[in-house]
């Protein structure tokens, strides 16, 4: 149990250093972003209306839609969650936001 509790604190630790380099690079508010990922985490559908849609798009408003797109890559990879899962949340977010993201965009290998 004191192994498992040693290795969660490493990793946690990892995360919180390398978190704010990650971010270095996103035009965005990253608690502002990690919360529309934390809401993104509970949902199978976005859309117009959608509390998610009303808390999420004034975050990312203003940049172009491969720099949200590319910011979420980046907060759900130090947030050490599945982009797999949410990254096809994110997209249809974006595109619900009023900006197009490119139909073949896939986060970039780190």
């Amino acid at each position: 149990m004191k192994k498992a509790g040693a290795v969660l604190l490493i990793v946690m630790i990892q995360v919180a250093t390398t978190m704010p380099l990650i971010m270095a690079e996103c035009p965005l508010d990253a608690v502002k972003l990690g919360a529309c990922v934390d809401a993104l985490s509970g949902l199978l559908h976005v859309g117009a209306g959608d509390p998610v849609v009303n808390q999420c798009c004034p975050v990312i408003e203003g940049v172009l839609a491969l720099e949200a797109a590319l910011c979420f890559c980046s907060t759900i990879r130090a947030k050490l969650l599945n982009l797999t899962i949410l990254l096809p949340l994110a997209i249809p977010l974006i595109v619900a936001c009023g900006t197009t993201v490119p139909p073949s965009f896939n986060c970039p290998a780190q």
